[in-house]
């Protein structure tokens, strides 16, 4: 618990925005942005999420977490009245949320809400220590309630995968070998990966997956062309690429492009 507890301590999410805004039918234009981590809190109203891994209703009440790179579309029928904050991680904090997998939505009280998304978009901007202890505290307070699921395996050991993320992050556009990763922890390589599983719920396997489709989504948010990509990420041509992007997304990288761009420019909602 006390290495969980450490671990969680030592993430760092900067804000990139964050507000209240009452929306109605022109939200289902503007949400299609993939940029950032997203923390909902539904005031009034709903609205609904088609994200990569499923369906999403946004209820009144509910506190919801939404992962980078994960909605498709949204819809708002009526009105939507919702508090929002906008998260870029570091590279460790979003080692924690890819591989914890946070729950998805919490039931919070309304006062709550209106104590503490208020008090972060107050702080937030400001450049003084004290608006920076209240900014990051509230954050946290909010994100802890997506962790009460946690089982215990998730809570232990997990300081001692800091340089194996490291690792994988530093190479993720190359073929990465459990040996290279095992050495690391000092363990062998079946040790190594049962307690990856054990610990984080999600095969190494499955992981490094994740992250190496993340990257390629980041590149496909440049310029840079699909084979262009293909080539930075050592696949063996553009259609070798393609192929991967499909298996782990249901999607084709250019039907990804084209989703990123409809509705254009308004990022924040």
């Amino acid at each position: 618990m006390n290495d969980f507890y450490n671990f969680f301590q030592s993430t760092k999410m900067d804000i990139v925005t964050a507000g209240y805004l009452d929306i109605g039918k022109e939200w289902n234009h503007m949400v299609n942005e993939f940029l950032h981590v997203r923390i909902y809190y539904i005031r009034s109203g709903s609205a609904h999420l088609t994200l990569i891994d499923g369906p999403l209703d946004l209820e009144e009440g509910y506190l919801y977490f939404i992962p980078a790179f994960s909605i498709i579309q949204g819809s708002c029928n009526d009105h939507m009245g919702h508090y929002f904050i906008h998260i870029i991680p570091d590279i460790f904090t979003e080692h924690f949320f890819k591989a914890l997998s946070p729950k998805q939505r919490y039931k919070m009280d309304v006062q709550a809400a209106d104590y503490l998304f208020p008090l972060i978009v107050h702080n937030y901007r400001k450049n003084t220590l004290a608006s920076k202890i209240a900014t990051d505290s509230t954050l946290k307070l909010i994100f802890s309630n997506f962790l009460t699921d946690l089982s215990d395996a998730s809570l232990n050991n997990l300081n001692r995968f800091t340089a194996a993320f490291e690792f994988i992050d530093k190479h993720i556009d190359e073929k990465i070998y459990i040996r290279d990763l095992s050495a690391l922890t000092f363990t062998d390589d079946a040790y190594f990966s049962n307690l990856f599983k054990k610990t984080f719920g999600i095969s190494l396997q499955k992981y490094i997956l994740n992250k190496k489709t993340d990257r390629a989504k980041s590149l496909l948010l440049t310029d840079m062309t699909v084979a262009e990509i293909a080539e930075q990420m050592n696949f063996f041509d553009t259609a070798s690429f393609t192929n991967f992007f499909k298996k782990q997304t249901n999607m084709t990288p250019k039907t990804f492009r084209s989703r990123l761009h409809v509705g254009g420019g308004k990022r924040g909602l």
